[in-house]
């Protein structure tokens, strides 16, 4: 499958020690919902349904993704289905992944541990457990995830502004890393066929650049990395 183009965040920075993250801070209302259409080489290879809400004290964030993506010249068809809850500084306290189609997997990883417990179950039953030493504000970030962006935005300082530094994490290649968040400022861009001022940000790492749309609440509305070879828009 195209997971070049899909595993985006494979070149996180290694983990150093912060020096400019932002201070913690209440985020703003983050409920949202919505739906992204997901491209690779402009192609449209999938869609992602998300939900953003709260529940008793809880930030929850829900999406179902699928995907048809080319291989050995067939189209494979995909469906996954997350969950991540995190406490009301987004500090993530459980996240849950499943796939099912070609390939059948499930995810599931107990932030509240420490050392935090991930544990993977393939198709075939076999099961691989970890222990993994993260920061308790980590950032998730997740393959083909989209959502997942919007959260990592909303921990960016606004008022502090300029390059902030943060850890985070993508489970299903349970890999721990550094990204940095800057504001560019605004900027108009085509979304699902309608020209819109937004406020454009830089999600990096050591081997990529993503590029991320928002609006004044936060709503992510578009993103592109790897030279617009993987892109996701919202649709109305």
């Amino acid at each position: 499958m195209l997971s070049a183009i899909v595993v985006l965040l494979v070149g996180l920075k290694v983990a150093v020690p912060l020096v400019g993250q932002a201070p913690s801070a209440a985020p703003p209302d983050p409920t949202d919902q919505g739906t992204f259409e997901i491209f690779a080489s402009g192609q449209s290879i999938g869609i992602e349904k998300f939900e953003i809400r709260l529940r008793s004290g809880r930030i929850e964030a829900q999406s179902e993704v699928r995907m048809n993506m080319p291989e050995d010249g067939k189209s494979v068809e995909s469906r996954t289905t997350s969950s991540l809850v995190l406490d009301p500084q987004l500090d993530p306290l459980s996240y849950t992944w499943n796939q099912k189609g070609a390939q059948t997997s499930q995810l599931s990883i107990d932030f509240h541990s420490k050392p935090v417990h991930a544990r993977r179950k393939a198709a075939n039953g076999q099961e691989d457990r970890r222990d993994l030493k993260l920061d308790k504000d980590v950032i998730v970030l997740d393959d083909n995830v989209i959502h997942h962006y919007q959260l990592a935005l909303a921990r960016y300082n606004k008022i502090q502004g300029g390059t902030q530094v943060f850890r985070a994490f993508i489970p299903q290649e349970a890999l721990p890393g550094v990204i940095t968040l800057n504001e560019v400022g605004p900027e108009t861009v085509t979304v699902d066929g309608t020209k819109r001022t937004l406020r454009r940000f830089l999600l990096t790492t050591d081997s990529t650049q993503i590029s991320l749309w928002a609006d004044d609440q936060g709503h992510l509305q578009f993103m592109s990395a790897a030279d617009n070879q993987y892109q996701a828009t919202r649709k109305k």
